[in-house]
């Protein structure tokens, strides 16, 4: 069973917009090499927020008009597995990409 937890939860800087949303899209391709495991990114269809998705572990980034927030959703597994500086290692690789394009 999945178990989610925050892991990073700040105000964001500008609302998301589709010009935004493709310059993520650009971006995780170009930095996907970062990533040690296989992993694949996914747009909401509905909501303003994207998931980094792979076997044992996903990482749900949220936009609304005022926050960027990111949660982990792990299996059981990945709850062993994880390390904190596993998960810092993500927020990092996914506040880098919201920095630098000023969300």
């Amino acid at each position: 069973m999945s178990k989610r937890e925050t892991l990073l939860d700040r105000p964001l800087k500008r609302p998301l917009d589709d010009a935004t949303k493709r310059a993520i899209e650009l971006e995780f391709a170009r930095r996907r090499h970062e990533i040690p495991i296989p992993t694949e990114l996914k747009w909401h269809t509905d909501q303003p927020e994207f998931t980094i998705r792979s076997t044992w572990m996903s990482f749900i980034v949220q936009f609304t008009n005022h926050r960027l927030l990111v949660e982990a959703e792990l299996s059981f597994a990945a709850r062993l597995l994880a390390t904190e500086a596993n998960r810092k290692q993500a927020v990092e690789f996914i506040e880098s990409i919201a920095t630098e394009l000023e969300l």
